[in-house]
């Protein structure tokens, strides 16, 4: 790929986040659409992972050796 390959695509990209960009927006405004695409994309990661439950463990039962301590009051 070449550069003007590569920028060809960033606005394609660009473009299809933000349908006011084409081919007469400055990169500067490129670029800055970009950022806040990133931004709001990791916002959502952050707030879609918040909302996930957390994982729950499996119940640990105790060794025959803590039950035999814990009733000799070992433990």
């Amino acid at each position: 790929m070449n550069q003007t390959q590569f920028v060809a695509e960033v606005y394609k990209i660009a473009s299809e986040y933000i349908p006011a960009i084409d081919d007469s927006s400055s990169f500067q405004d490129v670029i800055k659409d970009l950022e806040d695409m990133k931004d709001k994309a990791l916002k959502w990661e952050i707030l879609s992972s918040s909302l996930k439950p957390e994982p729950e463990l499996f119940p640990v039962r105790p060794t025959l050796r803590e039950t035999q301590a814990r009733r000799q009051g070992q433990l």
